[in-house]
């Protein structure tokens, strides 16, 4: 198609041509009069003059349009001229995690990070009714902030539409990555991005594609016809238990795959980081069923945890962290400040109510006066854990609103409390929250006793902030982000400051769900 490179379509100024697929050419574009930096990808023309094409495309970019979540890459505009119809959407500098997988397989802790993040985006598509169908490493972005942002779903559908994509002779999805019914031109659901999640395992473990060929037509039929390999095998570095989940993932059927990708990354998460001696107890039958025949309610064969050594813990964010300069910090503190007890025990039983005596009762907690006097911070992840217990599905708000309970009465027993919010109301917002969370890590590190926090401005809409040793996470293992408590603490001090309409607070990354017991939480700009 004829590059648009210097040309003026509309309001997007078109800077230049930054690559091209099979659907479209990528150009970096400037809108007027914002001056925003725009990814602007324009269809080619041979599908412009596919009426039903063009027609199910705007569909689609209107369905994807509503999917908000940071793992998802959004779209700001759709637009129809004369000669050429393009989307919009954020350029994203960071190059994508094909650039990271061309110089060599991951380790345990960075493929769980960016399949996590994937799975996270992929989960909100599909309870939206939206199927991908050309999940690759490609189409998944880096944000500058370290995010994997799940992009183009150019050849996506929604699942509750009767309408297909598919044109005469237009091939859907990219050979290796498309399930056998993709390649076999049947209907099509959801399990075929679960698919290409185990083709993504497979590959960012091993480096390489479980089905090859010297072109498209043989990988295809290696697709439909051979087993799905053994990835330990290639890597024997692997653990067995990873082989059974690939298994399930790529079954040749899409009834013998994990009903959805939450259970996927459930059984990822479960996987350990390398092969350990008691594998070697597990028999090959288990580990590696033949492709297909193994029945979707069957459990994965786990192996007994050996009890010698220690759990493998990783936690890439804080990492990353600190290669930008954040310290690295190892509290030992096992007692916190008075004050903070008082805060933290009294907002647990305001919000328990009558639930509370038999949560005390569950972890042996004792009187509050005691709890409080011994002001010991084990107690933390023990409440917490009795809260899901007690509340089930009610847990989140439940939690939630403890933290909420204890920020708010801990600052209201500050006797300075109403001239610093005065004081505080009247810097403007950017540098407000900054010598907001300054004050506030300087309360935190307070109540610990010792430096255990610590606090990063990424860029100029987002500040990231690392708990390390969180109390009310360690001992705990979770598939979720649980840290609900601190979640809004941190609302109830933006609240407080008048931030609470310009900053959103969300948790990168949860030390329940790494074992390592540090959390990483950001703090972005509603403006970002």
């Amino acid at each position: 198609m004829q590059d648009l490179s210097g040309s003026r379509i509309g309001s997007y100024e078109v800077k230049e041509r930054l690559g091209a697929g099979g659907m479209a050419v990528v150009y970096r574009a400037v809108q007027q009069p914002l001056g925003r930096e725009v990814a602007l990808k324009a269809l080619m023309p041979s599908l412009i003059e596919d009426e039903g094409f063009l027609q199910r495309f705007e569909l689609e970019a209107k369905t994807l349009a509503r999917l908000d979540h940071p793992n998802i890459l959004p779209i700001y505009d759709f637009v129809v001229t004369g000669e050429v119809v393009f989307l919009t959407m954020p350029l994203v500098r960071g190059g994508s995690l094909r650039d990271v997988l061309d110089r060599g397989p991951l380790d345990g802790a960075t493929t769980w990070r960016y399949l996590r993040e994937v799975g996270l985006g992929l989960q909100h598509a599909h309870d939206a009714g939206i199927i991908h169908r050309d999940l690759k490493p490609n189409n998944v972005l880096l944000h500058s902030d370290g995010r994997a942002v799940l992009a183009d779903f150019g050849l996506a559908r929604s699942a509750n539409q009767d309408v297909r994509l598919t044109t005469a002779g237009f091939a859907i999805g990219t050979p290796g990555y498309m399930a056998p019914e993709q390649v076999l031109g049947q209907d099509l659901d959801h399990r075929v991005d679960i698919y290409a999640m185990g083709v993504m395992t497979f590959e960012m473990m091993t480096g390489q594609m479980p089905f090859g060929g010297s072109n498209a037509i043989e990988i295809a039929i290696a697709t439909v016809n051979q087993p799905v390999p053994s990835a330990c095998a290639l890597n024997p570095r692997l653990p067995d238990e990873l082989d059974a989940v690939l298994a399930r993932a790529m079954a040749k059927e899409p009834r013998d795959r994990p009903d959805s990708v939450r259970e996927l990354i459930g059984m990822l998460g479960k996987v350990p980081q390398r092969r350990s001696a008691v594998a070697a107890a597990v028999t090959p039958s288990a580990v590696k069923p033949a492709p297909g025949t193994l029945p979707p309610s069957a459990p994965i064969p786990m192996p007994t945890p050996a009890p010698a050594p220690a759990a493998v813990v990783f936690s890439p964010a804080v990492t990353t962290l600190e290669q930008m300069g954040l310290p690295s910090l190892e509290p030992t503190s096992t007692t916190g400040a008075a004050w903070y007890f008082e805060s933290v025990m009294h907002s647990a039983r305001e919000v328990a109510g009558p639930a509370w005596l038999r949560i005390a009762q569950s972890i042996n907690l004792g009187s509050p006066k005691a709890v409080e006097e011994a002001r010991d911070l084990t107690v933390l992840p023990a409440i917490t854990t009795a809260f899901e217990e007690a509340f089930a599905g009610e847990s989140t708000l439940k939690l939630r609103e403890w933290g909420r309970r204890t920020t708010e009465r801990a600052l209201a027993a500050r006797p300075s409390n109403a001239g610093e919010q005065r004081a505080l109301k009247l810097v403007p917002g950017r540098r407000r929250l900054g010598l907001l969370l300054k004050g506030y890590i300087e309360s935190l590190d307070d109540m610990r006793g010792e430096p255990a926090h610590a606090w990063r401005e990424v860029d100029a809409n987002r500040y990231w902030v690392v708990h390390y040793q969180n109390p009310y996470a360690l001992g705990r293992r979770r598939t979720e982000k649980s840290c609900h408590f601190w979640i809004a603490s941190y609302e109830a001090m933006l609240r407080w400051a008048g931030l609470a309409n310009d900053w959103l607070v969300d948790e990168i990354e949860c030390g329940c769900v790494t074992g390592s017991g540090d959390c990483v939480f950001a703090i972005r700009s509603t403006k970002a």
